[in-house]
């Protein structure tokens, strides 16, 4: 027995040291983490909480805090228990098609018009009562335990890109001992690990999940080990609730270079970001960045008081709020195409922004121009179209673009209001009173604690900017983490910035708190702003030379005729669908590389990313009579017109 004890602690041993040089070689960052709580460990700096234990043939973690068992049973028992209910359904998994009211059929809009017709054959040819995939592709893993049902999971379910998520490092070096994480990332396949992360950092990780192979993008397995972490869970449905090939469709790309091409040759100004990185127009000046948020309402004289202390940044939905207390901001920042803005935008005072500049994506309804067509304003490119401008980023609000804008021009002193992520908390507004929108939110949290069904306006507790926590929902929390994630790459570099928040919401992680009577004591050491604010943004900006599309139009005539050779071949297997559709898109994309723009070619991948969801779950059923030559020759002809069809907009868009 002893013997059999000292082998076993050999085999533990050599998996721990095999891992370890997986992670050293793969996952650098996580690698650290457990060679630090190893030291700390051995040099008794750390205060075990978990230890493994043998017990009658199987593992078990002990809780040394309260001594209660992980598991309680057979740890190998309960992994071939949770592989055995694992299937190649839907059950266990997050459907992303978008469906119909009757819940089976997949639907689409005009925003991604050329995949309707893929959409339409699959209505025609799928039986949507009994789906099962041939082969699973991509599998989230929530809470490690030992590891041996993700071991016996992933044996059974062979999935192509896999991501596990452990919240507790110690919990996750104990299983180091006890699975070979090399054995998930062999050949071809992709292993994405979040280990001991923070929110911001589990987000950053599921990016990457994510965009690896995104045409795998229909339907992600999952599996939660503990009901108590179902929090995980929450976060990777709010995830893929608003990251999906149909959230940014390649029609808006489109349409963008269309509305770009018709700003520049209209002569407007565009932001040219080298130069704004070479300027630092607003360094050393104290900025103040006014949100929406309720917040506002409780400084808003305050604000108007000081206003000639801060470059005022604002929003567009509460520059109506502005101008009733008389404040008059330097920048005003819109980026939604929606002709909304131009609402947001129009003042009583024809003249009150006349001393103002405005900040546009190059993207914005014709009823934004007419509103603002006398006033100054730039284009910032909302795609990376002119290589000379350099591009700024993008962001899923215009907050969040605020913040970006005002960092990238050269402000290392911010100030933040109105960016609450948060109602109010006596009323449910959700914006400032006065400004351009009006939203009321339900303020109570749902009672039922035994749902397990998860929406959007969920009411949650956070922890709060100016109190211990505050209410809030989850469509609010996308703004914190649109703010979290782009101050954090900022801060990357720009490690010069200090951010500050007077709002009386959320707390935005790497922004400090700050009470308005903290910077009483300091604002009469702000220097009175001085510089013309119009003058400073020309000097970022520019117009740009007309462009000539004589010779890409050429390129994609030549494409064309190519595809319409493509579509007339008939189809025998899926293999041979497969193979002849990714031979012409490789030989597309090399075309497209002799193209004016990088653009062309990527408004082509954001057409295949969609149109490539919709086809792959179709080839990767398990149905009778789906794969026989003709219906894979109609949907050639389908995925085929489809891009005939955005190469014939792409013309338009350019000439």
């Amino acid at each position: 027995m002893e013997n059999e004890l000292i082998d076993l602690s050999d085999t533990l041993l050599k998996i721990y040291n095999k891992n370890l040089e997986f992670l050293k070689e793969n996952f650098e960052d996580i690698y650290i983490k457990v060679d630090k709580l190893s030291k700390d460990i051995n040099e008794e700096k750390y205060s075990v909480k978990y230890s493994l234990e043998y017990i009658d043939g199987y593992f078990d973690i002990l809780n040394l805090e309260n001594n209660t068992w992980f598991y309680g049973v057979n740890s190998y028992d309960d992994a071939d228990r949770r592989a055995e209910h694992t299937n190649f359904t839907k059950d266990g998994s997050l459907d992303l098609l978008r469906k119909g009211i009757d819940g089976k059929s997949v639907v689409g809009n005009q925003s991604f018009k050329d995949v309707l017709p893929v959409l339409d054959y699959m209505n025609n040819n799928i039986d949507f009562d009994n789906i099962e995939f041939q082969k699973i592709y991509k599998f989230v893993f929530m809470d490690v335990g030992l590891g041996f049902h993700i071991h016996e999971i992933f044996k059974k379910m062979d999935p192509f890109v896999t991501l596990i998520i452990e919240p507790e490092l110690e919990i996750f070096r104990l299983s180091l001992f006890t699975i070979d994480y090399s054995s998930f990332q062999v050949e071809e396949k992709k292993l994405f690990l979040s280990i001991d992360d923070d929110k911001i950092n589990r987000v950053s990780v599921m990016t990457a999940f994510y965009e690896y192979h995104k045409y795998f993008n229909y339907n992600i397995k999952h599996h939660l080990l503990i009901d108590n972490d179902s929090y995980l869970k929450d976060e990777l449905i709010e995830f893929f609730g608003t990251n999906t090939a149909g959230s940014f469709p390649y029609s808006l790309t489109m349409e963008n270079v269309h509305k770009m091409v018709k700003f520049i040759k209209n002569g407007d100004r565009f932001l040219n970001f080298n130069t704004i990185l070479e300027k630092k127009i607003l360094k050393d000046k104290h900025v103040l960045l006014i949100a929406a948020g309720p917040s506002v309402d409780n400084y808003i004289e305050w604000i108007y008081e000081h206003q000639d202390k801060f470059i005022i940044v604002c929003v567009d939905i509460i520059v109506k709020k502005l101008e009733k207390y008389n404040i008059v901001p330097d920048i005003v920042v819109t980026i939604d195409p929606s002709y909304l803005c131009a609402e947001y935008l129009t003042t009583k005072d024809d003249n009150f922004l006349d001393n103002s500049t405005i900040v546009l994506l190059a993207q914005q309804d014709e009823k934004v121009m007419d509103v603002i067509k006398n006033k100054h304003y730039y284009f910032a490119q909302s795609v990376s179209f002119v290589k000379e401008l350099g591009f700024m980023g993008s962001t899923t609000n215009v907050g969040a673009y605020a913040l970006l804008l005002a960092i990238h021009l050269g402000t290392n002193k911010l100030y933040t209001v109105g960016n609450d992520a948060a109602f109010n908390q006596n009323t449910g507004s959700r914006y400032a009173i006065d400004n351009a929108l009006t939203t009321m939110d339900k303020t109570e949290i749902n009672s039922n604690e035994d749902s397990t069904m998860v929406s959007f306006d969920d009411v949650v507790y956070m922890e709060g900017n100016l109190r211990d926590k505050v209410k809030t929902n989850r469509v609010l929390c996308q703004f914190k983490y649109s703010f979290e994630t782009t101050f954090e790459e900022l801060k990357n570099v720009y490690d010069d910035v200090i951010a500050y928040n007077l709002s009386d919401g959320v707390k935005l992680e790497g922004f400090k708190p700050l009470l308005l009577d903290e910077i009483n004591k300091k604002i009469d050491n702000f220097k009175t702003k001085e510089n013309n604010i119009i003058e400073l943004m020309d000097m970022v900006s520019e117009v740009v030379e007309k462009p000539d599309f004589e010779d890409d139009i050429k390129i994609l005539n030549a494409i064309i005729v190519r595809l319409n050779k493509h579509k007339r071949l008939k189809i025998k297997s899926r293999d041979e669908f497969l193979s002849k559709k990714i031979d012409v898109m490789i030989w597309l994309l090399e075309k497209c590389k002799g193209m004016s723009s990088e653009l062309f070619g990527n408004i082509f991948l954001l057409y295949t990313e969609l149109s490539d969801i919709y086809i792959n779950f179709t080839l990767n059923l398990k149905q009778n009579n789906l794969y026989n030559k003709e219906h894979l020759t109609d949907l050639n002809i389908v995925w085929t017109n489809g891009v005939l069809s955005v190469l014939r907009d792409l013309k338009k868009a350019v000439k």
